[in-house]
């Protein structure tokens, strides 16, 4: 029998798929995730869950991108889903911005979904963090590390022009590949990186603002409280009483 027939005939035999839930449920630093051509989710094992925020796959099914990442992330995400859709070009281990909540580098890949008539329907991949990769890509190397030095130092001031030196290329290089993989300027995700320190001081200290402000690198608490809206919606005082108000 033909290999290929064999293979199928088997995999048509199987009435549940319980045991590769499980599988996927395993792999610890490994998303795995299926959407219908509306950017539905259709499956998540637990770690993409837990990209999501949400306690289990039930709280992420029927929902897209926008219901849990901010909306440049979604855009993100959803428009890579469509080109390979459209397209039918499968995406393989790309360098992408993770999760806002997150704000690391990640490294996904997705394929088109299909039909029995050959018709596209969806998407499926998985997505893994940068960090502690063994098999990470050499071509995004100084890149990374970039990135890492943003999240370490992003309490100082940090010039576009000496991140552009440190990633070894020129200032005009650094922001077009910048922006190709972030969808946004590299001052813009300084600020995003600032804003996700600040909210987590927010909610698990009690320094003052302007305190936290300074610590993350705003220079002024105007500057701070204007970025703070603009990216989360609220003020970092009408953030800090909320977050009181919904703990337990």
């Amino acid at each position: 029998m033909n290999p290929k027939t064999l293979q199928r005939r088997f995999l048509s035999r199987i009435g549940d798929l319980a045991p590769l839930r499980q599988l996927m449920d395993t792999l610890p630093d490994v998303g795995f995730f299926m959407k219908d051509r509306q950017g539905r989710f259709m499956l998540n094992n637990h770690r993409a869950c837990q990209f999501c925020n949400a306690d289990n796959e039930l709280q992420t099914l029927g929902k897209t991108d926008y219901d849990f990442f901010s909306r440049d992330r979604a855009d993100f995400y959803i428009k890579g889903d469509q080109a390979v859709m459209d397209t039918g070009v499968p995406v393989v281990n790309e360098i992408a911005p993770a999760p806002e909540h997150s704000d690391r580098l990640m490294i996904h890949s997705k394929f088109p979904v299909y039909d029995k008539k050959g018709e596209p329907i969806g998407v499926i991949g998985f997505h893994r963090m940068v960090d502690g990769l063994r098999d990470t890509p050499r071509w995004h190397g100084r890149f990374a590390q970039v990135v890492a030095h943003i999240h370490t130092h992003f309490g100082e001031n940090l010039e576009v022009k000496k991140l552009a030196s440190l990633a070894g290329v020129s200032q005009s290089q650094f922001e077009r590949r910048f922006n190709r993989i972030f969808g946004t300027t590299p001052y813009e995700y300084i600020l995003r990186v600032r804003i996700t320190a600040a909210r987590t001081l927010l909610e698990t200290t009690d320094r003052t603002i302007a305190d936290i402000a300074c610590s993350t690198g705003f220079y002024d608490h105007s500057h701070f409280t204007r970025t703070f809206k603009r990216i989360t919606g609220s003020s970092p005082g009408q953030y800090r009483r909320h977050h009181i108000e919904a703990a337990p």
